[in-house]
């Protein structure tokens, strides 16, 4: 299948690309010519990005030029067609420009080779800024990794650690390089890990090794690490043993914890069964003085012995309950005294069994009570024993057993749900970390390569991308340590006169700088010059939902804000016309690491909204949401005077 060879000619006329065209049409195999001319002036205004480059200089040519078109195409493969190439190829060559011929060089024998010369020279530009763009990518995602990424030699030695390394172990990097990784592990995991390192080191697997032990803070406490090690001394870009590494130390306390009430639950059960295996032998031995309900009966079914309890629990029934009468005949009178439906399934159930006395049987009276009914054969084979036994109370405690067991199960799948969301949450906000700071980075590459060339109104622009990354990384960095604090308790105000109106107008106008693009208006009515507030806190605030409102609202749409006093209160109200929340979403949009189904594609953490309900409830204020989906949202703030 053909590849289409995009080329530009930067010319005064067409006449350069008409003779290009005749001469590469039949030179190309295997390659669709696409080539349009454009003068200098009006490279700017290209839609698409060519291949090869061609610079007619028929006309003359001067180093500024060259340079504009270099800087228009960087990293593409430029020739200047020139009518007598040897007197300047070294001055082109020099400048930047790939290859320095003549037309006359192009129709020539030759002119097939020298096409040839040119799409290799091309195709490797391309794998280079792919080599470039993929190196990039792999040190973003070493460096922003949350495990911790080490090459350590044969030996043990650390030759590289990634940032996370100092983030969770306290150690700067260059502390620690040069030293044997050995030295940090407790002296319990030592020899074992020793004998692990050494049989991954000596054997050059494909297959990882998992590695357990635990490893030194900076600050002296040990911290529970996981490992997975990859032997690549043999791979010539690495050579080295590749460790990736993971605290596990709060799962691990959580394991210890379980496992340690899981004991607690299996001897407790244990401890039941024992006691109810010691009530059975302590009633065999001394049934005569048992409490519990007692009746014999022999192999016809007829009553034996009926001890007092029955006499006590069925007094209308005790007639019936004398030695010689039937005992499916007494179960009929008993369970008309007790209210027991005869038709019923429950009563067919207990009369078939005592009709047939095996093992042992459960059910629950009409009156609420549990009873066990017993069956034992006398050791003369004479009869059989029937024990009636009060079992409500060990009811109780199996279903509080139950009830306690499904809150245990509804416990660890709640932390569970936790830490996916944690985990989620690190995910997103690792991303939203490298967005602006790749931003932040290739303006800043550009404004120190060609600083000097790019314009001021360029410069200006990429200056105001910059501040507008630093921005959105102290928003997201503020947005984090509050939330951290407020989890850890930490996070208190400090109530003091301030003036609300210029905390609203300077929250808006700095979100005006960095989003020209959108229109931010403000109206205030009848709020005090003085109100005790937390300045700091109530400023994170208006920011927080005047982002909201710039980030959500697409195509540079109005966002307006308004305050005044209701009352005893004065209200925020920040309005936007964006995309809008589904309303089956709205009671969850102040909930930690919420986002709704439209947010899908825009950055954000979760946070905002969560930060501006505790930041209002600790100035005893009230804030609410309404919004419609395509139309806007308006978050109201409502702070007391007082």
């Amino acid at each position: 299948m053909s590849q289409v060879l995009n080329s530009l000619v930067i010319a005064k006329n067409m006449d350069t690309q008409h003779e290009l065209e005749k001469i590469m049409v039949n030179n190309l195999e295997g390659y669709v010519l696409s080539l349009v001319s454009y003068p200098l002036e009006r490279l700017g205004n290209m839609d698409r990005e060519p291949d090869l480059i061609f610079l007619d200089a028929s006309q003359g040519l001067t180093g500024e030029q060259v340079q504009l078109a270099l800087k228009y195409f960087p990293r593409k493969t430029c020739v200047v067609l020139d009518d007598n190439p040897g007197q300047k190829r070294r001055i082109y060559l020099n400048m930047g420009i790939d290859e320095v011929m003549s037309l006359s060089d192009l129709r020539s024998p030759l002119g097939k080779h020298l096409l040839e010369k040119l799409l290799t020279l091309k195709d490797l530009a391309l794998a280079e800024s792919r080599i470039e763009q993929g190196e990039e990518r792999f040190r973003g995602i070493i460096e922003l990794s949350h495990d911790i990424i080490m090459l350590l030699d044969a030996d043990g030695t650390i030759l590289y650690a990634s940032p996370s390394f100092t983030r969770q172990l306290g150690y700067e990097v260059w502390e620690v390089l040069g030293l044997t990784f050995h030295e940090f592990v407790h002296e319990g995991d030592r020899e074992f890990f020793k004998g692990k390192f050494l049989k991954l080191a000596l054997y050059t697997s494909q297959d990882a090794a998992p590695l357990s032990f635990r490893f030194r803070h900076k600050g002296g406490d040990w911290k529970d690490m996981e490992a997975i090690g990859s032997n690549l001394l043999r791979n010539v870009t690495v050579q080295s043993i590749v460790l990736h590494c993971r605290d596990v130390t709060a799962q691990k306390q959580t394991e210890l914890e379980l496992d340690k009430y899981r004991r607690h639950l299996e001897e407790l059960v244990e401890q039941r069964t024992q006691e109810a295996a010691e009530a059975n032998r302590r009633a065999d031995a001394v049934i005569s003085a048992s409490p519990d309900a007692l009746i014999a009966i022999d192999d016809n079914g007829n009553i034996n012995f009926a001890s007092r309890h029955y006499y006590t629990l069925y007094p209308h029934s005790a007639k019936m309950l004398s030695p010689g009468v039937k005992v499916t005949d007494a179960i009929d009178v008993v369970a008309h005294e007790i209210g027991l439906d005869t038709e019923g399934e429950e009563y067919k159930d207990i009369r078939a069994w005592w009709g047939d006395p095996k093992g042992s049987k459960e059910f629950r009276m009409p009156n609420g009570t549990w009873v066990r009914l017993q069956a034992r054969r006398i050791r003369d084979n004479t009869g059989i024993v029937i024990s009636t036994t009060n079992i409500s109370d060990y009811k109780r405690q199996q279903a509080l057993l139950k009830a306690q067991s499904t809150e245990l199960a509804a416990a660890l799948t709640k932390e569970r749900d936790v830490v996916e969301q944690q985990k989620t949450f690190v995910s997103m906000v690792s991303h939203e970390f490298r967005t602006p700071l790749t931003v932040i980075d290739g303006n800043a590459q550009i404004i120190q390569k060609r600083g000097d060339t790019i314009g001021k109104e360029a410069l200006e622009k990429r200056a105001g991308t910059i501040r507008a990354g630093v921005e959105r990384l102290v928003r997201l960095i503020e947005t984090i340590l509050s939330g951290h604090m407020i989890e850890s308790g930490r996070m208190s105000i400090s109530p003091g006169p301030c003036d609300l109106s210029k905390i609203i107008r300077d929250a808006a106008s700095d979100l005006q700088e960095i989003s020209p693009e959108h229109r931010i208006r403000v109206t205030i009515k009848g709020v005090p010059t003085v109100m005790h507030l937390d300045e700091k806190i109530i400023r994170q605030t208006v920011s927080n939902l005047l982002s909201n409102a710039v980030k959500y609202s697409p195509g540079g749409k109005t966002v307006e804000v308004r305050a005044y006093t209701q009352g005893n209160h004065a209200l925020i109200e920040v309005e936007d016309h964006g995309i809008g929340i589904p309303e089956n979403e709205i009671p969850n949009v102040f909930t930690k690491y919420f986002r709704a189904s439209t947010s899908a594609g825009i950055p954000g953490s979760g946070l905002g909204l969560t930060l501006v309900r505790e930041f209002v409830d600790m100035h005893h204020g009230e804030v609410t949401l309404r919004s419609e989906k395509g139309v806007g949202t308006v978050v109201t703030v409502k702070l007391p005077l007082d």
